[in-house]
């Protein structure tokens, strides 16, 4: 293996884990504001992030706990990408996300 593919694979590799640990932080900021999903509607049982992707009603299977659920997960993912691409501060509270998104 090459030095050059060595460090692209651990410079990859890192990222992968800050955005787990970021993701993870996040998560838990989430869970000290909210008992259930921000993006859980108690009154049709449904996820609004489901809905955002599919456009159509979609039910949440896990009634609104979020902290192992992996759409929000995914979303929450995907927000990180996304502030990363366009080189912004990453926040480092659930309530700062929900501000930048």
């Amino acid at each position: 293996m090459s030095e050059q593919q060595s460090h692209s694979q651990s410079s990859a590799s890192k990222q992968l884990t800050d955005k787990a640990k970021w993701i993870e932080k996040i998560v838990k900021s989430a869970k000290q504001s909210y008992k259930l999903c921000p993006y859980f509607d108690k009154k049709t049982n449904s996820c609004f992030v489901k809905m955002m992707k599919s456009q159509k009603k979609a039910k949440c299977d896990r009634e609104g706990k979020f902290d192992t659920c992996p759409v929000f997960a995914e979303f929450i993912g995907e927000q990180y990408d996304r502030l990363i691409t366009l080189h912004r501060v990453l926040p480092q509270d659930f309530r700062d996300l929900q501000l930048a998104i």
